[in-house]
């Protein structure tokens, strides 16, 4: 295969993914996203390796963006009800601490549990679905009553069984790099910041809608 020919092969790939993509998850999730912003909500976000550096994205998006005026001149009212997003997975002092006295598994556990509320929204992205981590942090979750999100692929694992929504990315790849056990992870990570966006710009539409209301 040539390398234009294998550079159309993700592109094709990704573009199935799309057009097969569970939208109504998406919503689902959205309207979770909404109640826990109206209820004074903190949404706690979880992943591995590059994934966790995505949450650095959504991080900046979902604290900053929808409270930012059109003309990104200006934030919104102090009035306005601001959104809590913690990443749990942005400090490397508590990451490395926790993994050295309580271990690699439970560093997500622990992070939520002496925190996670009713209110809140736990958020957690694993591709197999089965990180031990995250699969404790969302066990955590559940039992705290906390809304739970999970985005995977392919079987979805554990996560999929505990998660009250579960995103699952569609397809398989056989573009280079993610083929065998890493099937579908570039796909799986494209997705994951295209959520990202969708959610954000949802929220976004939604503060401003309140703000007008709100507006004398």
């Amino acid at each position: 295969m040539s390398l234009t020919d294998t550079i159309r092969l993700y592109l094709d790939e990704q573009r199935r993914i799309l057009e097969a993509f569970p939208v109504e998850a998406v919503e689902r999730v959205a309207t979770l996203l909404f109640e826990t912003y109206e209820s004074g909500g903190t949404v706690y976000a979880m992943a591995n390796g590059g994934n966790a550096g995505t949450l650095d994205h959504f991080y900046c998006d979902f604290k900053h963006h929808p409270f930012v005026s059109e003309s990104k001149t200006e934030q919104l009212s102090s009035d306005v009800r601001r959104l809590a997003f913690v990443n749990l997975s942005s400090s490397a002092a508590e990451l490395t601490g926790l993994v050295n006295d309580l271990g690699a598994d439970n560093v997500y556990a622990a992070s939520l549990a002496p925190f996670v509320t009713s209110k809140d929204l736990v958020m957690a992205f694993s591709g197999s679905g089965n990180s031990p981590n995250v699969v404790r942090a969302l066990e955590v979750a559940v039992k705290a009553g906390a809304g739970t999100f999970a985005m995977t692929k392919g079987d979805g694992g554990r996560c999929r069984e505990l998660a009250e929504i579960c995103l699952v990315v569609p397809g398989t790849s056989t573009f280079p790099g993610q083929t065998g056990k890493n099937d579908n992870n570039f796909h799986f990570e494209d997705a994951m910041l295209s959520l990202n966006h969708i959610l954000v710009g949802l929220l976004k539409e939604r503060v401003a809608a309140g703000s007008r209301t709100a507006a004398p």
